[in-house]
């Protein structure tokens, strides 16, 4: 629609293949999609690079990264299953506890199939009143170009419930 309407547009949706597939028929028309702009993909990009830049200007080098996002919703309006306070689209939120994830752990490339997504959870014991876990969220890979970090033996990107 944006490409029809000759607008650009801003989005916090992921980069999809369907909006790479884009990129010629923008480019042609001097249009720009932004995506993962808000905050979870979006923030966490942008505090994560200030990091890392402020790292590599002081010559250091990245050899791990974890990023992990959620919104954590008061026990009582996570009144569900899933203990879930749903903040956006439920049938989004469960169909991307479904997306196949892909990560880097300690230099072994880790692969979880989505249908069996939610039964490889790691606990956050960090917060051990909370009862967290976290799930892997799609393809970390990628930020290991995106973020320039070619040294980092774990990358990996999740989602806590």
């Amino acid at each position: 629609m944006a490409i029809e309407n000759n607008i650009n547009m801003v989005t916090a949706s992921y980069v999809s293949d369907g909006i790479q597939e884009l990129d010629g028929r923008l480019k042609e028309k001097g249009l720009r999609i932004l995506n993962e702009v808000g905050l979870d993909p979006g923030m966490d990009h942008m505090s994560a690079m200030k990091i890392m830049d402020d790292i590599k200007a002081r010559g250091g080098k990245i050899s791990h990264f974890e990023s992990v996002c959620g919104g954590l919703p008061a026990p009582e309006a996570a009144a569900n299953p899933l203990m879930y306070k749903f903040s956006w689209s439920p049938m989004g939120v469960l169909t991307a506890s479904q997306n196949d994830a892909i990560y880097l752990r300690d230099g072994n490339e880790i692969s979880i199939v989505g249908s069996e997504l939610l039964n490889n959870t790691d606990n956050l014991y960090a917060f051990p009143t909370m009862n967290l876990e976290c799930l892997a969220n799609r393809n970390s890979l990628i930020y290991k170009d995106l973020y320039d970090i070619p040294d980092a033996d774990t990358v990996f990107r999740g989602t806590i419930r």
